[in-house]
């Protein structure tokens, strides 16, 4: 899908160009792209976005996580999802002869072209933000500090290069794929198979499981059983509802396993729960009396 660019602010440069663009995509949007030259762009907030991507014409069944730090190399097509938004880039685009003397002729690994979607360098980053405020600099813009910071880029992105594998990159989940876990987790009648969610994510299970622990720190099955346990307390509120039927609506087939469940989580059976919150909810009633009285 094709998208229309706003080019706000622009320079030519010796070796290429710095620009400030922005674009408007849908709620949600799914794309693939080819650059024709090396690039290093960062989005900026409040219209910054992140994405799942992959390299259709490499592994497409490989995804990785796209940040808002990244440098797109020429010929490689790009594919991804993400939430749309109104999105702003800056962002240095070289030359043909700038992109030779930073890529050389070394074959790039699937490894550092995931790394590349998702630059974590606070000195280039630094330096994006640097040239973002020299662009919209409205009395006294400097061609001279533009060049300046282009040279600096290059370099940054030269070394990278030259590094190789130290651009390694990140496995997890994009903010939307978390966003439709929860939704789909909190909305639904019942808790989700990881199947279902996998799908809902556009990725294999296995990979929502690397993907979810890396951004969490808890893996799918544990993350689902704290939002049952989560569930679970809301309905014990209820003194007129039986704990088997409450073991039922959070999605356990007995209530054995229920309670098994939820003592590991809370250190109480569901009995317990319930009447010390019963108490503890009757004691706050107590106080506001009081207090009125």
């Amino acid at each position: 899908m094709e998208f229309s660019t706003r080019v706000i602010e622009s320079c030519a440069l010796d070796g290429g160009r710095v620009e400030l663009v922005e674009w408007q995509w849908p709620d949600f949007v799914e794309f693939e792209r080819s650059e024709r030259s090396l690039r290093v762009e960062m989005s900026l907030p409040p219209f910054a976005t992140d994405a799942s991507a992959w390299f259709p014409d490499i592994a497409p069944d490989k995804h990785c996580f796209m940040g808002t730090l990244v440098v797109r190399c020429p010929g490689v097509k790009i594919a991804g999802r993400c939430d749309g938004r109104l999105i702003r880039v800056v962002r240095f685009v070289f030359d043909q002869t700038e992109t030779g003397a930073i890529m050389g002729d070394g074959v790039l690994s699937l490894g550092f072209l995931q790394g590349l979607l998702n630059i974590r360098s606070e000195a280039l980053r630094g330096l994006l933000r640097l040239a973002h405020r020299e662009l919209t600099n409205p009395i006294d813009r400097s061609a001279a500090a533009l060049q300046s910071l282009f040279a600096l880029v290059s370099i940054e992105v030269r070394r990278m290069f030259d590094r190789g594998a130290e651009a390694e990159a990140c496995n997890r989940l994009a903010a939307w794929q978390f966003r439709r876990i929860r939704e789909r987790i909190e909305n639904g009648r019942t808790l989700p198979a990881v199947g279902e969610l996998a799908d809902l994510c556009g990725i294999s299970p296995r990979h929502l499981h690397r993907q979810f622990l890396a951004l969490t720190g808890k893996s799918v099955s544990a993350y689902i059983d704290a939002c049952r346990v989560e569930q679970a307390k809301h309905l014990l509120a209820e003194p007129e509802l039986p704990v088997k039927q409450v073991a039922r609506q959070c999605g356990f087939d007995h209530a054995n396993s229920f309670s098994r469940a939820f003592r590991r989580a809370t250190g109480l059976s569901p009995r317990e729960f319930r009447q010390r919150s019963a108490f503890a909810t009757g004691a706050a009633n107590d106080m506001r009396r009081k207090g009125v009285a």
